[in-house]
């Protein structure tokens, strides 16, 4: 009986856990469905360019190229130093899509 209740209960709480966001493949389709970052890229560009937070601004997704010269999905930044893109490591589908340039905290975004 105890085991019912607790199997119903654990059944009725994940019902209400939030879903996870969808992984989507890098891909140039996929960069192009991109609205908005992740919450740790603003961050990750003032750490490698060394400007103030405040003074960066999200400004798109574009497929372009990298410091090696590879295709891949950039996004770009308006800084004090100019535009700055940034290479696209996830990108993810919740309510929106959106792109990691910095997925794990307190690191810099790879740009040039």
């Amino acid at each position: 009986m105890v085991l019912s209740w607790v199997c119903a209960l654990v059944l009725t709480c994940s019902a209400f856990a939030r879903a996870q966001p969808q992984m989507l493949f890098v891909t140039q389709d996929n960069c192009k469905l991109i609205s908005g970052y992740g919450k740790n890229d603003i961050a990750g560009v003032s750490k490698e360019f060394d400007v103030p937070i405040s003074k960066i601004r999200y400004l798109r997704a574009e497929w372009g190229r990298g410091q090696e010269g590879a295709a891949q999905c950039n996004l770009v930044f308006a800084t004090p130093k100019g535009d700055k893109s940034c290479k696209v490591f996830n990108i993810m589908k919740e309510d929106f899509v959106f792109a990691l340039a910095v997925p794990i905290p307190g690191n810099h975004a790879i740009c040039n």
